[in-house]
């Protein structure tokens, strides 16, 4: 495809909604979980900290081991393998960080201002991304493709071109599903540190509930990875809800979270709201 042919990609008002959406919903959303447990006297910033190095760290660890073992594989297939390998790295992490005398993560408030950390940077990456495609597609709307080609090979052009189209492809729908989709991984890493939390205090750290968060972790990334093969982003995104939904009742039949977000409303609320 050279750059006269084929090249008219348009976002609609809809899709460019939706990614402001999306965008603004990953970005918000760490800082009013932190802000409703600072209403109730229960946050703390020390092991938000401790989230945020432990997934920064995993994602790396996971990278760097799926380009190792995965040396000779495609990048489709390294990016595979790593992401299922950060399942091991994150939980690993989450529960050394819960054991680990320094980091103090050991009640209720703490394990969950840990997962704030830990779902909150995962959330303003992918939020950043959204509204990076945004404006992408504020610039293409007003000043065409072309203006991004530069230098680029015809080959590199044809592959741009390509992925512009999906972005603007990308329905309102879809992004309303993204926001879900957000929603419901920021529960599933706040139950996955309260469900280690609670297991350590109560099993005095065995480590079959680190055992436990890692197949639900593998359970869920695994499960997105099948239905990706179907081509279908809806049906991948709604899968990931589902999924991520499950894990959170099932978490909440071994440690009640209700009676967790309990505590933290009646037991350490103002006292002008007592």
């Amino acid at each position: 495809m050279t750059p006269d042919e084929g090249t008219a990609v348009l976002f609609s008002g809809a899709t460019l909604a939706g990614y402001a959406l999306s965008g603004i919903v990953s970005l918000l959303l760490p800082a009013a979980a932190f802000l409703w447990l600072r209403y109730y006297r229960a946050a703390r910033i020390y092991p938000v900290i401790a989230g945020i190095i432990v997934y920064f760290v995993a994602v790396q660890m996971s990278n760097l081991f799926g380009n190792i073992i995965g040396f000779s594989a495609s990048f489709a297939q390294r990016s595979v393998l790593a992401a299922e390998l950060v399942c091991y790295f994150e939980e690993c992490g989450r529960w050394l960080a819960m054991r680990w005398p320094v980091t103090d993560i050991r009640d209720t408030r703490s394990a969950i201002c840990y997962g704030i950390g830990h779902a909150g940077l995962e959330c303003w990456i992918r939020g950043a991304q959204q509204l990076h495609i945004y404006h992408l597609g504020q610039q293409v709307n007003r000043g065409g493709i072309e203006q991004f080609f530069g230098s680029r090979t015809p080959e590199q052009i044809d592959l741009f071109t390509q992925q512009m189209q999906i972005y603007a492809d990308h329905s309102l729908f879809l992004s309303l599903l993204t926001v879900l989709n957000s929603l419901t991984n920021f529960g599933f890493h706040i139950a996955l540190s309260l469900l280690i939390c609670r297991k350590i205090q109560e099993t005095n750290g065995q480590k079959r509930w680190l055992l436990c968060a890692v197949l639900l972790h593998t359970a869920l990334n695994g499960s997105v990875w099948l239905a990706s093969f179907s081509g279908s982003e809806i049906l991948k995104l709604c899968i990931g809800i589902l999924c991520g939904i499950c894990v959170i009742i099932f978490v909440n039949r071994m440690i009640g979270i209700s009676d967790c977000f309990d505590e933290i409303r009646y037991r350490m609320a103002p006292e002008e709201t007592a």
